[in-house]
């Protein structure tokens, strides 16, 4: 129930990298035959990852993952850009967040914008914050502590308006949403191959300018990179079907919860939602609780992005929202994947029915109000 984290390796996957692995071992900046035709190859998958999100494959760049693809969009930007002003979303990931002290020990000024309620970006908070002098806009388009799928087509005719480039972390959604003409409205774009079933250690970025400096290493790790372009077309292929079984287990899961009043969801609207991460709390009990009783039965769930629970954190989209302190303790995820069943969420709502039941119900205190569990 943490495929918002990594996903195992897909059999397409594995075979392609077997495949590659075995056939095409050459080095692609060797002049010979073998060299030549891993090259190819290389090329090849450059296409096809560009076509997946509306780029021609020469502006397409593999990376060593997500993280990195974030960090190379926000530095190639701010290494060529003349605004002193970058906006991120509350929500972005942590490669992004990361970024704000360097930028502003550079010279830069950050503004932050908040989400609503639903999880969306304040459409009106960025419109307010946003003028000539914003050189770069950075936006999750899909949140992955919550699913809320963020308006960048909206976010993009703003951008244009004031010249500021806009930069999208698509991690989340690539493979699992219609990506395919998302290059018209960004001008650099990161995506990652462990989230859709392919090996972890690769990435890919769009970049709609040419960089100044090579973003690639001299050694190209070509199985990895023939096994994400695998895992990337079988994950787009099945787009529709996937989503409509996302969208069953979420109501599975719902359904099987027998005490909704305990229970708090963080979501969007239906068509603003990734049906298969579900951010929710139960009331007055803390959420790495939850997910430790979780784990004592063989269920991986999550306090929020794997980059930041191991160290404590709260959620960055706790922080978004402007939840109190006590909610954001609350707060945890449930990710569905290609391999989750019914009788899987099913054994997850009775987990958390017993926890409830266990926890809430039976521990009242003197003023007639459930204790909060830690």
């Amino acid at each position: 129930m943490d495929y918002a984290a990594t996903t195992p390796m897909s059999d397409v996957a594995l075979n392609a990298y077997g495949d590659a692995a075995r056939t095409y071992f050459g080095n692609t900046n060797s002049l010979h035959d073998a060299g030549t035709e891993a090259a190819q190859v290389y090329e090849w998958c450059r296409q096809q990852i560009g076509h997946y999100v509306g780029a021609d494959g020469d502006h397409i760049y593999f990376t060593s993952g997500g993280s990195a693809s974030n960090q190379l969009a926000v530095s190639h930007w701010m290494s060529r850009e003349d605004g002193q002003h970058v906006i991120m979303s509350a929500g972005e990931h942590n490669s992004v967040q990361t970024m704000r002290a360097s930028l502003e020990h550079e010279g830069f000024r950050v503004s932050i914008i908040p989400f609503r309620p639903d999880g969306r970006i304040d459409l009106e908070k960025l419109n307010d914050a946003i003028s000539e002098d914003t050189a770069l806009v950075c936006v999750q388009h899909v949140n992955g502590e919550m699913g809320s799928i963020q308006p960048i087509h909206d976010v993009a005719d703003l951008c244009r308006r004031y010249h500021a480039k806009l930069h999208v972390d698509a991690v989340q959604s690539f493979g699992k949403l219609d990506l395919s003409k998302m290059a018209n409205d960004v001008d650099s774009l990161a995506v990652t191959s462990h989230k859709l079933y392919g090996p972890k250690g690769v990435g890919a970025l769009y970049l709609r300018d040419k960089p100044k400096t090579a973003l690639t290493t001299n050694t190209i790790d070509l199985p990895s990179v023939v096994a994400f372009t695998a895992a990337s077309e079988e994950a787009v292929t099945n787009i529709e079907q996937e989503e409509a079984r996302f969208q069953s287990l979420r109501q599975t899961f719902k359904r099987e919860l027998m005490y909704p009043d305990y229970v708090r969801w963080f979501e969007a609207g239906d068509q603003e939602q990734l049906p298969s991460i579900v951010g929710m709390a139960i009331h007055h009990m803390d959420g790495q609780y939850v997910m430790l009783e979780c784990n004592r039965q063989n269920i991986a769930i999550s306090t929020g992005s794997a980059c930041d629970s191991r160290y404590e954190q709260h959620a960055h989209v706790t922080r978004a929202l402007q939840m109190d302190d006590e909610t954001a303790r609350q707060f945890f995820r449930v990710s569905f994947g290609r391999y989750t069943t019914h009788d899987d969420v099913k054994k997850l709502a009775a987990c958390l029915n017993e926890l409830i039941e266990l926890n809430v119900l039976d521990e009242v205190n003197s003023d007639g109000q459930p204790t909060t569990v830690q």
